[in-house]
């Protein structure tokens, strides 16, 4: 017997928009799931970037500070100021300055490396005069910068940058030529061998009085401010590497190669978005071969700010 076919029968109005509906409603869930993985995944890559940054920046200032022979600041605490010196801290927005500052700025400056050779042209970066021998014979003003202190930098934290008419005035205190390079606090101010004469060592006499300082089988020979016997005054001056926060934007400042002078820099920007940068010269009776603390802080748009910080000893890298 042949049978009929069976009639086919198809989705009913109300089964296809049942149907329509539990789709869209899976769709806007699996939707809803891509959305929240690629909001984690940006959020990560923020984070991941903002963390690379601050360590980048953390790494550059330790580097620095391992590498010298002399931590420019911080200075340490003067007895006879109302703030503290040894400790500069910035944030953003500004927090509130201490005693008599004006403003509260923070700022990590040491000279350059004495083995540094990047041009590899076998003298060292921080040689101005080319005679083998680094920061050996500075002038009044120690970074022949034409500016009290360092150019364009907050020596003393009193929240005012170069002031005074005093261009040898090398910590920012009103005075100069006030400290001997004897490993001494001369001025009692707390800070030691921080402010040198032309005659960085006071003796009245080239070089070390008594001496002969260059070899040459003569002693004392020359002009008192030759303090190195070589014949040329003030001829190699501190070259200083300074960091310091320019609004939130982190800047690190490094002296050219063969500098004409003090002047003679280029700065970089290796952080943005600082909220916080603190600085601490630990306190050591004055010496200078001290340990550092440096903290950063950098705003994280997908969390909380992000934070690091560092010990580094003066020197402690050579």
């Amino acid at each position: 017997m042949l049978r009929r076919p069976r009639k086919l029968r198809g989705f009913t109005i109300i089964e296809l928009l049942v149907s329509l509906a539990i789709a869209a409603l899976l769709l806007g869930a699996l939707s809803g799931l891509v959305n929240t993985a690629f909001e984690s995944r940006t959020a990560t890559s923020v984070h991941n970037d903002a963390l690379q940054e601050a360590r980048f920046a953390i790494q550059r200032m330790a580097t620095a500070v391992l590498g010298t022979d002399r931590l420019l600041l911080p200075l340490a605490d003067n007895p006879n100021t109302n703030w503290r010196e040894h400790v500069r801290e910035q944030t953003v927005p500004a927090s509130a300055p201490e005693g008599d500052s004006v403003l509260a700025t923070a700022v990590l400056a040491v000279t350059l490396d004495p083995t540094l050779d990047i041009d590899a042209d076998g003298v060292m970066d921080a040689d101005n005069d080319k005679d083998g021998r680094v920061d050996e014979d500075t002038a009044d003003d120690a970074s022949n910068d034409l500016a009290p202190g360092i150019i364009g930098i907050d020596d003393d934290g009193d929240g005012l940058v170069d002031e005074g008419s005093i261009t040898p005035d090398d910590d920012e205190d009103d005075g100069d030529d006030d400290d001997h390079h004897d490993g001494q606090d001369n001025d009692g101010d707390g800070s030691v061998d921080e402010d040198a004469s032309h005659d960085m060592n006071g003796d009245g006499a080239p070089g070390i009085a008594g001496f002969d300082d260059d070899g040459d089988g003569s002693i004392d020979e020359g002009h008192t401010h030759d303090d190195d016997e070589d014949g040329v005054r003030d001829e190699d001056w501190f070259d200083p590497v300074a960091f310091y926060l320019n609004g939130s934007t982190l800047i690190e400042r490094r002296p050219n190669l063969n500098p004409v002078d003090g002047t003679d820099f280029t700065e970089y920007v290796i952080a943005e978005n600082v909220t916080r940068f603190r600085v601490e010269r630990i306190p050591d009776a004055g010496k200078r071969a001290v340990l550092v603390d440096i903290a950063l802080e950098i705003s994280n748009p997908s969390g909380d700010p992000l934070s690091l910080s560092t010990r580094v000893r003066v020197g402690g890298g050579r």
